[in-house]
């Protein structure tokens, strides 16, 4: 989120909003600069100009408060355009680098970092910008009435920019503790309301209330840090800049009373007093909030890198799966150990197991989700060669399938139009086509995920028709039929069973004429 990458999301824009923002605090300083001359024609006397300069500093006046919207407005609206762009690249770098991510951790990236940088460095750059401009354009007008003005101006400004050096890296450390909290937070938001159902069950929700309180207290502390740095930030810059105010307001009244100054310049060195400490604190503040985030945006940055498709045409659909002193080892201590396995191109194998056995982890292991402690999983080609496999053709319907807000057709084919032809037959064998009858909309009908507007067994027959509908070589099937009764299931393990696919079917309720219908069963057991 570079100040090269706010330019080109609309360059026209961009320097449309630099104009209007350095045209504001010139407006401003011309209509102080109209007071001055206000002032000397009052003392002259001569009403008829009095009235006229009033108007035009009214007016001038008037245009720097309009330019001051217009810039923040522009500014505001390029922000969004840039933050569209990031969010995608994030969303793709998501996507296609192959690592697993928690849903919170992807949310935080996407809403409060990003907000964090519209606060601290693209709104600020409004304010660095509009301080600088209003110091020059006051440079430069002390420059018209004295040198000795012009000196103590240049020096207040050289220690003004040091201020910021004195709560640069706390500011940078709060910062960063916002986002990792509102991490932890979601993360327990997550965690916990997915059980939710659980909770009121079992009366539990004293627990609920406890750890969501505990996160949101750790956020809300890491927020007033936050908040205590900047306003002391402030506070340093305020106090700083109404002293050298004081200090200009001073020394304008000695240069009058000398004669090295006119009367009618000391009505607006109050003005100036005004601007300058505006000034001063805007670009200190700026300068700080921008140092703030860096370190954000540079984690920001990281996240919109593109990442290569690993999903690589030379990738193979392996014909031999075997496993060999496979083993994984849990934080709490406790351990997985698998027999060595050998899978073969085409089999159908019921695997099965003691709970906490790992069937299910033995799957993630298989897609590469989790990395062993020790042993590897070897894919071998049909000439017995090693190779490295295509994940696409790779099923896997977890226990709790994955849905989308979106049509049962969609569901299936997964975006892809072309697959719409086969849905029909799909949906035959994996006994959908009673279901879709009940939908008005049929095959149109759009899942609502809030609503649950269709059955656990519904969800598992539309996941099921998604690996047929893919033409799947291998599908790992970890209980996907768990909520459908047993008459269905029977007619689905028939037709799923048929196809020339590799299958390997997780299951612990099955009965003796549906563990007949496989080549042969792995029974894990728990050490």
């Amino acid at each position: 989120m570079s100040l090269k990458e706010l330019i080109k999301t609309n360059p026209v824009r961009f320097w449309l909003f630099i104009i209007i923002t350095i045209l504001t605090p010139i407006t401003i300083i011309s209509s102080t600069a109209l007071i001055q001359l206000e002032t000397a024609i009052l003392l002259s006397r001569n009403l008829r100009n009095f009235l006229i300069i009033s108007a035009v500093s009214l007016v001038v006046f008037a245009l720097g408060d309009v330019f001051i919207n217009i810039s923040q407005y522009l500014i505001a609206y390029q922000a969004q355009d840039l933050n569209n762009s990031v969010r995608d690249k994030i969303v793709k770098h998501y996507f296609y680098d192959g690592k697993k991510h928690q849903v919170p951790e992807m949310q935080n990236r996407l809403t409060n970092d990003l907000q964090m940088v519209n606060e601290n460095y693209i709104g600020a750059i409004f304010n660095l910008l509009y301080g600088s401009v209003m110091i020059i354009s006051i440079i430069i007008y002390l420059i018209m009435l004295n040198w000795i003005l012009l000196l103590t101006i240049c020096l207040i400004v050289a220690i003004t920019l040091i201020l910021p050096k004195l709560i640069e890296k706390p500011l940078q450390k709060a910062n960063q503790l916002i986002s990792d909290s509102n991490q932890v937070y979601l993360d327990t938001l997550n965690n916990w309301l997915q059980g939710l159902e659980q909770l009121r069950q079992f009366a539990a929700g004293a627990k609920l209330f406890s750890v969501s309180q505990l996160a949101s207290k750790k956020l809300e502390d890491a927020n007033v840090k936050q908040t205590t740095y900047t306003k002391l930030l402030n506070a340093i810059t305020g106090i700083a800049s109404a002293i050298f105010g004081l200090i200009i307001f001073l020394l304008s009244g000695v240069l009058v009373k000398n004669g090295l100054l006119e009367i009618s310049a000391l009505m607006v060195v109050g003005n100036f007093r005004f601007y300058l400490n505006q000034a001063i604190n805007q670009i200190s503040n700026a300068r700080g909030q921008m140092k703030g985030v860096k370190n954000l945006i540079t984690e920001i940055d990281e996240s919109t890198k593109p990442v290569q498709n690993l999903r690589k045409s030379g990738f193979t659909t392996p014909a031999t799966i075997k496993t060999k002193g496979l083993g994984l080892q849990f934080s709490n201590g406790e351990s997985l150990s698998y027999p060595d396995l050998q899978i073969n191109q085409g089999e159908k194998i019921l695997l099965t197991g003691d709970s906490g056995a790992g069937k299910s982890t033995l799957f993630k292991l298989i897609l590469g989700d989790i990395k062993p402690s020790r042993g590897e999983i070897i894919f071998e080609d049909k000439d017995g060669n090693e190779i490295v496999p295509d994940l696409r053709k790779i099923g896997y319907l977890p226990q709790d399938p994955v849905v989308f807000p979106a049509s049962i057709l969609d569901n299936v084919t997964m975006f892809n139009e072309k697959l719409d032809s086969r849905v029909g037959k799909a949906v035959e064998e994996v006994n959908l086509a009673s279901d879709l009858e009940k939908f008005d909309e049929g095959l149109k009908k759009k899942i609502d995920l809030d609503k649950l507007n269709i059955s656990g067994g519904q969800r598992q027959k539309i996941v099921l028709a998604r690996a047929k509908v893919h033409d799947s070589d291998i599908i790992l099937i970890d209980e996907g039929t768990s909520a459908i009764d047993q008459k269905a299931t029977m007619d689905i393990l028939h037709n799923l069973l048929k196809s020339k696919a590799t299958i390997v079917f997780i299951a612990h309720n099955f009965n003796t004429k549906m563990r007949e219908l496989f080549d042969r069963e792995i029974h894990l057991v728990k050490e």
